[in-house]
């Protein structure tokens, strides 16, 4: 760990700051929370006082000019994150954004060219990926434990908990529960099967409102797997489980797609069932750990802008699906 604290600012005082982000930092060695934004200053100042951070300001430009500041955590509206990665990579600031990215391609590409131009790190909040048993899926995904990987399968889902507050406007959001959760089971089959979306369709349900509240997705990766993404704020029993069909094998994670869960990955294969307990718990601080250690050698981080870009460029996609109804392809597919 470098000598003094690795030091963040937070912008954006929501629901997951203030039980995932903030706590996360708090409980990591050798980093500390800095300056928190708020737009409501008596909301900056309690938050910074809960979660013993330097101090609160209404002003995110105050908080860019900070010299105590390494990096900055932002957790503001989906529609606002790109022109805040912006602006922290001119100040010189490195950025944990959450996801998405933005809600337009154009937008995450002007967002990871200013990081890039400016020298700075920039990393998506894909906490999935860091969770108990996905490496070990990985892994037998690139050892040939499962063979061919012909299926996957993710269901995340929320419980019932329909999308509230700015998450209902198409104009903040761009969509609903693809953007709150879908993009995590998307970023997850590509980190695991090491390939990416050449095909894409999809429909969803809205309960009369203007955003997504279920989606059903269809994919096909440049590797030939086809998977099935149910991502969902409609249902209170959800299984959460990600599953990988291989020729010669089978992966699940069970109960294990969705944060603060308690799990198990179970490998199936022709010599028999093998069952590991894991853990959800520590996406977010694991993620956040290994975005400042990526600061710190100077190696891009995972996840990075690019896998931002590319969840962007596949919800794109299947918006599209969604209102032609067909088959959308991305790349030079």
């Amino acid at each position: 760990m470098p000598a003094r604290p690795f030091r963040w600012g937070l912008v954006g005082l929501g629901r997951i700051a203030d039980t995932e982000i903030a706590p996360g930092i708090a409980r990591l060695d050798g980093h500390e929370l800095a300056v928190v934004v708020s737009r409501d200053q008596a909301k900056a100042d309690a938050f910074a006082t809960q979660h013993g951070a330097g101090r609160g300001t209404t002003s995110y430009d105050e908080m860019l000019a900070a010299d105590d500041v390494d990096a900055v955590y932002i957790a503001t509206p989906n529609a606002l994150h790109a022109d805040q990665v912006v602006a922290a990579s001119a100040a010189g600031k490195h950025v944990l954004c959450d996801k998405p990215l933005a809600t337009s391609v154009s937008d995450a590409e002007k967002a990871i060219a200013a990081c890039r131009d400016a020298g700075v790190h920039l990393g998506l909040m894909f906490n999935t990926r860091r969770y108990g048993g996905v490496a070990e899926a990985k892994a037998a995904v690139r050892d040939g434990t499962l063979g061919r990987v012909v299926l996957a399968q993710v269901e995340m889902s929320a419980g019932r908990n329909l999308p509230k507050g700015w998450r209902t406007d198409p104009a903040l959001a761009g969509l609903g529960t693809i953007n709150n959760i879908g993009v995590h089971a998307f970023d997850l089959l590509r980190y695991l099967l090491d390939a990416e979306v050449v095909e894409v369709a999809a429909m969803v349900d809205r309960e009369d409102m203007d955003v997504d509240t279920a989606a059903a997705v269809l994919l096909r990766f440049d590797n030939g797997t086809l998977a099935y993404v149910n991502a969902n704020q409609a249902v209170p029993f959800a299984q959460d489980d990600f599953v990988l069909y291989g020729t010669e094998g089978r992966v699940l994670g069970r109960n294990l797609s969705r944060p603060g869960r308690e799990g198990a990955l179970v490998v199936t294969t022709g010599d028999g069932e093998q069952e590991t307990p894991a853990s959800t718990t520590r996406g977010y601080q694991d993620t956040l750990a290994a975005f400042a250690e990526s600061v710190e050698a100077g190696t891009e981080p995972s996840p990075s802008g690019v896998d931002g870009l590319r969840s962007v460029e596949l919800t794109t996609a299947i918006a599209t699906a969604v209102e032609t109804g067909g088959v959308v392809r991305l790349g030079s597919s």
